[in-house]
């Protein structure tokens, strides 16, 4: 497994909110090799971090969903990824 990072500088929820208003959200729930979601605003922008099988079902989504519904004028942000090398879990 993949672990994707990236940071939108000056960017807040909002971009998020859009990305749900344009159904984003909900194909990658269903996208092949997705495994999570974390996102949230920071001092500065919007981080995002993701679990996926590969690398290549990342940026496939990436570049079929994410890419054509970001706002005009704004670059996709770089994607940043590391294998997943350790994961550690809440004791039950």
């Amino acid at each position: 497994m993949i672990v994707m990072m990236t940071e939108l500088p000056g960017a807040d929820a909002a971009l998020a909110e859009g990305m749900r208003q344009a159904g984003v959200l909900d194909a990658l729930q269903a996208a092949r090799g997705f495994r999570g979601h974390w996102s949230g605003a920071a001092s500065s922008g919007y981080k995002v971090t993701e679990l996926w099988d590969s690398r290549e079902h990342c940026q496939a989504f990436f570049d079929r969903n994410i890419v054509p519904n970001f706002p005009p004028g704004i670059e996709p942000p770089h994607l940043e990824f590391f294998e997943l090398n350790l994961e550690i879990r809440p004791a039950p």
